[in-house]
Order: C-alpha cells, then sequence, then structure tokens
C-alpha cells in the first residue's frame, strides 16, 4: 500500500475513486481535449449512463444539444484559459433524450503537468429556462461556492472511518476557540476550520481492516498510519484554492521533540495551526468512543494532555487549552 501510493498518479485515481464518487452532486472530470475522465455515481444514477458509455468521449459532444454547443464550447475555452473557478449552466442531454439544466461550478485539478477540470453540478427541474452564458462570480459566490465544495470534500471523506464526521467537527470547534485564544487573524482562523475539517482525509487511502483494528498495529499497518498526513495533503494539492491548508494538513502528527511523523520535525518547525490542530485533535481522540475503547473521562483526558506537555504538544499551548478547558471556555 505504502510504496503504491508513493507515487502522485495512484492518489490521483484514489481522489476520483473514493472521494469525488462519493460526492452529493453531479460530477464530471475532463482532461484539457474535454474527454470525459470520470464521472461519479450520482451522475451516473440520474442520466442513467455508465462509465464504459462516457469514458474518453468529448463531454460537449457528447452530452450538450447542438442548438447550445457552441456557447459552452466558448465557454469551456475560457475556464482553460483562466484556469480559476467558475459558473455557468448548461443543459445536458443524456440516453433518453431528455434534458436537465444543470449549473456547473468549474474548478481547474492540476497534478504536476497534468490538468483536468471538475465540474460539479446542481440538476434543476425538467423545462427549467436557461441562458448558457458564464456567471462571473462576486467575492461573496467565490467564498460560498468554495465553502460548498470543501462541505462535500468532508462530506465524502467521512466514508474512510466511522465517527469521522463528528471527530473533525469537534476538533474543528476546538482548534477554532483555542486560535481565538491566541489572536490569530480571521483568514488564519479560517485556513484552520478547513484543514481540521479534512485533516484526516489521507485515511481514505488506508486499508478499512487497519483503521478499524481492535489490537495493536503491526510495523507495516502502522506504517500506512504514519502516512495519511501526506497523503492527504497531496490529495489537497490537486484543488488550487485549498494548496495554503497543506501544510498544516501535512504537520498536524509531527510531535513538538520531533518524535512525531512523518517527517519528525520539532518545535517551531512545525507550523503553528498544526501544533494547534494536534491539540485539539489528542484532546477529542481522547474523550470519544472509538470502536476499540470507552472514552477517558475529562479529569483522565487532562492528565494524559499534562504528561504530553512538551513531547508530542507544544507546552505553552498545552498551558492555555488546559486553561480553557478549566474556565469551561471549552
Amino acid at each position: 500500500m505504502t510504496k503504491r501510493l508513493s507515487d502522485s498518479a495512484a492518489l490521483w485515481g484514489l481522489f476520483f475513486e473514493k472521494l469525488l464518487e462519493n460526492i452529493d452532486a453531479v460530477v464530471m472530470a475532463v482532461n484539457k481535449k474535454g474527454e470525459i475522465i470520470f464521472v461519479n455515481r450520482k451522475y451516473r444514477d440520474i442520466f442513467k449512463i455508465t462509465r464504459r458509455n462516457t469514458a474518453g468521449r468529448n463531454w460537449i459532444n457528447y452530452m450538450i444539444g447542438e442548438p447550445d454547443r457552441r456557447d459552452v464550447r466558448r465557454i469551456f475555452s475560457g475556464i482553460k484559459k483562466r484556469g480559476i473557478l467558475c459558473k455557468f449552466d448548461a443543459p445536458v442531454t443524456m440516453l433518453k433524450k431528455e434534458t436537465r439544466i444543470i449549473s456547473w461550478v468549474s474548478l481547474p485539478l492540476v497534478r504536476k503537468r497534468t490538468t483536468a477540470y471538475m465540474l460539479i453540478g446542481r440538476v434543476g427541474k425538467k423545462g427549467s429556462r436557461y441562458n448558457v452564458e458564464e456567471h462571473a462570480l462576486t467575492p461573496g459566490e467565490l467564498n460560498e461556492e468554495c465553502e460548498d465544495i470543501v462541505d462535500a470534500l468532508f462530506t465524502a471523506s467521512m466514508e474512510s472511518e466511522p465517527g469521522t464526521a463528528s471527530h473533525a467537527s469537534r476538533v474543528m470547534l476546538f482548534a477554532t476557540a483555542l486560535a481565538k485564544k491566541l489572536g490569530l487573524s480571521k483568514h488564519r482562523i479560517e485556513r484552520l476550520k478547513i484543514a481540521s475539517l479534512l485533516h484526516d482525509l489521507g485515511k481514505l487511502a488506508i486499508d478499512e481492516k487497519v483503521l478499524m483494528k481492535k489490537g495493536k498495529l503491526n510495523a507495516k499497518e502502522y506504517e500506512q498510519i504514519k502516512h495519511h498526513p501526506h497523503w492527504g495533503a497531496e490529495m489537497i494539492n490537486f484543488i488550487y484554492f485549498l494548496k495554503d491548508i497543506i501544510p498544516i494538513m501535512a504537520n498536524h502528527h509531527e510531535n513538538y521533540d520531533g518524535t512525531g511523523y512523518p517527517e519528525e520535525k520539532r518545535g517551531n518547525r512545525i507550523p503553528l495551526e498544526s501544533r494547534i490542530l494536534s491539540v485539539a485533535d489528542i484532546y477529542e481522540a481522547l474523550i470519544a468512543d472509538r470502536p476499540y475503547r470507552k472514552g477517558f473521562s475529562r479529569a483522565e483526558a487532562i492528565a494524559i494532555i499534562k504528561g504530553e506537555k512538551g513531547r508530542k504538544l507544544d507546552p505553552k499551548l498545552t498551558d492555555i487549552f488546559l486553561k480553557m478547558i478549566k474556565n469551561k471556555e471549552i
């Protein structure tokens, strides 16, 4: 597993098959030529198509009716030139000749020299009116679309392990509270929120039996666990507007004393947001029930956190966090 996933091509495939496949929206990915490389389950179910029907076909010729193809080609050409998030409406006509209007959000995906375009769509009602025009997104709309994409990725990432959603949500609350206490800027707090929600994304690459194992992990299994921060960061790297959360995700299992993973960084070499996330992650993991054990009491968790001060956890952040617990700010 580890050797196979050291190649970004394998993670590229995993990004589609385990993440985009489960998003609760119609999702299609195409290459620069407009050839379809992926359609997710919801898309296939709504339009009654198979991967075999679609693979390698030009999406505009295959899915867009003749009257609208010229306009959609113009929009897609502009998307490729600008390489940014944009939105447009377009009718899709599939095998049963039924046309549905889809509001598309186009997002470039980049892996080394390979660029693909992810199209995430909301399906309109039958007979909806439309204009095949690209919508210029206001800053507010852009933020809203980005948030929707993050929410979709978060929901899909919950497939990795039971309890992932509640764990990540609570970690986000703890991490955000600590970040606010430290006086971090609004922008840095927003980055930390997203990183907290997606911090275990790399677990999608881990064998489910390893994640659910009740006994002690062997060396090979633990090696998989150690790679999940890197794998999650690599998958996020495909999405341009999430690139600034990569260092937070990649370093959230580094220990303050340099004994962590994957790179054994220590002290202030670990990004501050990662150190915050680490405190929140460990505390939540202690107090939450797991398939293999009951959660620790608050007092027990506090004692364990104190024991990790200066080892796994930044001592200053630990003191502040423990004081917040004592003052019922968490």
